[in-house]
């Protein structure tokens, strides 16, 4: 929602320009996206005003069906960032919307003007009566940026986080952390001024604040809205349900049973409150799972065992339950519909024990605790059980989870440093290589893990760069007229291959690492694209008219391998004894692998059986590991075809995994040459850049 009339607005050390859709602090660009920016602005528009929530979806996403999930994690982001400069101005109205409440001064745009807002560089132009002045203004102001930039670089470097990270450090135990919906704060217990007690703070620690005085309260669990919260409390005699307001005020008792309830979890809707109770058993320990209304009218029975059942999630649709359960003779994560039918174990097994499951803010995960390794540690399963991975692991206990609104982070209970304390863990381990508002594509990591090759539009075209593994170093290869793509390093790390339509047509060219000797391997009439080099380095397969070639690597000898005419983007097993490539053959795209000769194909990836599209849930980009034991691949997720995400699997296309979660496009994935880690393309941020994931 960029303006046609440019506005500057300042608050502490940020300046917004609206013009561009960039937020500055202290002259440098924060690493935010446009919808963040979209979102601020319409605050700081109306500063001092409440902003409903509905008004806010129409003017960030006017084009767009979201729902309120999306304001949470774009205003978690935005305090995010304001955070980092200390400033907390951002006030969220319960049932209401959100208030901008910092001291912001709008500045005249005929006195400051941007030439040029990139990542990487911000100039700013005093106008001046002199040119002279101008001129020398311009240079000590670049240079004064240089060396402020180079100063917040170190200083963020120095101070970076390390996760875990500890939030809380008390000698008294705290524990039950809750992340409030929009990601400011987090509540949790306490007994560090005696009895338990529910307190929160904001999301980096600090700001502690006690809620409630009563003796024994525990385990609050905020509103959709984070207008209140739900908790356990004991100050009657007895566990029972209260609700409160977010602030501490007005809390109310829901229950009243002689039995146990506790454990209470709102409905997406904030209609209902789920919760675990031992009504109704004669065996005080048979606890059972019950949903009441939000008044706490109405209970009603949802399981009925013999066996222990308790600790319940809803999943963010409403439509299913996760929770534990003892009927298998140990502690499993099951998961049902929300009625209570369809109950299924996610963890059968010997030694398999989960407790405290919570689904992750898109559904796609739900992570919990588990005692099978003999502490308690994190992990993390699929809703339908496969795809189990460790998030945590040494000598201490890890236990209550509990997701970020964004789905980036899980706050939890550990004793890792003695007593139990709040710490929080980032989920993906994805690290940022590149910050441009120009696209970064096609990342290639060097055989020797080094440094990564990629193509970008900052300068215009498409061109190949280069920079080193970490994401220092930028240098650019090519300079040539038109776009640059696809870039493929050769096996000693030499050369690179890549993609050009410099001659006015995709067609094959190969240089040195350095950028130097670029010529052209590929017929100017036919044409082609996506090289792929094989293993001893002696051939290149790559894309012709829909169909996969290869050639000699000096671009002699080419011959067509498929005749589907919908098939490209070729991968080399380590061997050199197979490609695996995409094809929409069968009407989508799905990976096939076909051996170096040309003879047998075989397809790895399709729909579910009875599956009937559209959308076609399509997988393609396909990278062998350098082990040969996995593939990597971008599979659409979403009906729309607008959520790619990463996944391996193993090499005969069993036990596919996911292995990135981001609301966002993520393509283009490459192994590292250890096989520990995966580069990729997302537009997470606004438009592509580079990342890498580690790989568990």
């Amino acid at each position: 929602m960029r303006t046609a009339v440019k506005r500057l607005y300042e608050f502490g050390p940020f300046r917004l320009d609206t013009y561009r859709g960039v937020l500055l602090r202290e002259g440098e660009i924060v690493d935010v996206t446009p919808k963040v920016v979209d979102l601020l602005q319409v605050l700081v528009e109306n500063n001092g005003q409440i902003v409903p929530r509905e008004e806010l979806l129409s003017e960030v996403w006017p084009d767009a069906v979201v729902d309120e999930a999306n304001i949470n994690r774009t205003v978690s982001m935005l305090r995010r960032a304001l955070a980092e400069a200390g400033i907390d101005c951002v006030e969220t109205i319960p049932k209401r919307g959100y208030r901008f409440t910092g001291e912001v001064r709008e500045i005249d745009p005929g006195t400051v003007t941007v030439d040029r807002v990139t990542r990487a560089e911000v100039t700013i132009k005093e106008e001046s009566e002199s040119r002279w002045l101008w001129i020398l203004g311009v240079v000590a102001l670049v240079v004064a940026l240089a060396v402020g930039a180079i100063y917040q670089f170190s200083r963020r470097t120095a101070t970076a986080p390390t996760y875990p990270l500890r939030l809380t450090n008390n000698p008294a135990s705290d524990d039950l952390p809750s992340w409030s919906p929009d990601g400011s704060r987090i509540a949790f217990t306490s007994n560090r001024e005696g009895k338990s007690a529910i307190y929160v703070m904001h999301r980096d620690g600090s700001g502690v604040k006690r809620l409630t005085q009563s003796a024994d309260d525990s385990g609050a669990k905020w509103s959709p809205d984070g207008s209140r919260m739900a908790f356990t409390s004991r100050r009657d005699g007895n566990d029972e349900i209260y609700v409160m307001n977010a602030d501490g005020t007005q809390q109310k008792r829901l229950t009243t049973n002689a039995a146990r309830d506790v454990q209470p979890v709102w409905s997406p809707d904030g209609s209902r409150i789920l919760f675990a109770s031992n009504r109704n058993n004669s065996n005080a320990y048979n606890f059972d799972l019950y949903v009441m209304n939000a008044d706490g009218s109405s209970p009603a029975r949802l399981t009925d065992d013999v066996e222990f059942d308790a600790d319940p999630s809803w999943s963010p649709d409403g439509k299913r339950i996760a929770f534990v359960s003892g009927r298998s003779g140990e502690f499993d994560i099951f998961v049902m519909n929300a009625d209570g039918t369809d109950q299924r174990n996610l963890t059968p097994g010997d030694g398999i024990d989960g407790f405290s499951p919570v689904w992750s803010p898109d559904g796609s995960r739900i992570a919990f605790c588990s005692l099978r390794n003999g502490k308690k540690h994190l992990f993390m399963i699929d809703p339908d059980g496969s795809n189990q991975i460790r998030m945590t692991s040494g000598a201490a206990n890890d236990f209550w989870p509990a997701w970020s609104p964004d789905g980036e982070q899980l706050v939890f209970e550990s004793d890792r440093d003695g007593n139990s304390e709040i710490y929080v863990i980032n989920v993906d381990e994805v690290t940022r290589l590149t910050d441009d508002v120009a696209d970064d594509v096609d990342p290639a990591w060097s055989p020797s893990g080094s440094a990564i090759a990629f193509a970008s539009r900052r300068n215009g075209d498409f061109e190949i760069y280069v920079m080193n593994a970490d994401g220092s170093s930028l240098r650019r290869l090519t300079q040539a007229h038109g776009d640059d793509i696809d870039p493929a390093w050769s096996h000693d790390g030499r050369r690179i291959a890549f993609t050009s339509s410099r001659d006015g047509r995709k067609q094959i060219y190969v240089m040195n690492a350095d950028g130097s000797g670029a010529h052209r391997l590929t017929n100017v009439s036919e044409g082609g694209s996506l090289p792929s080099w094989s293993p001893d380095g002696r051939t290149i397969a790559f894309t012709r008219n829909a169909d996969l070639y290869v050639m000699q690597s000096d671009g002699t000898g080419s011959h067509q391998l498929t005749h589907t005419s919908e098939s490209s983007g070729a991968s080399w097993s380590p061997d050199g004894k197979q490609i695996v490539f995409r094809s929409n053959r069968d009407a989508h795209f799905q990976l096939f692998v076909i051996d170096a000769a040309g003879k047998e194909t075989r397809k790895l990836t399709q729909d579910p059986p009875g599956y009937v599209g559209p959308p076609w849930h399509d997988s393609s980009e396909p990278s062998w590991s350098p082990d040969g034991k996995k593939i990597a691949f971008r599979k659409v997720v979403d009906d729309l075809g607008n959520n790619m995400k990463i996944f391996i699997m193993d090499a005969d296309s069993t036990h596919p995994r996911r292995i990135t979660h981001n609301p966002a496009v993520d393509r283009n994935p490459t192994w590292s040459p250890d096989g520990r880690r995966i580069a990729f393309q997302s537009n997470r941020s606004g438009n592509f850049d580079i990342y890498v994931v580690n790989v568990r």
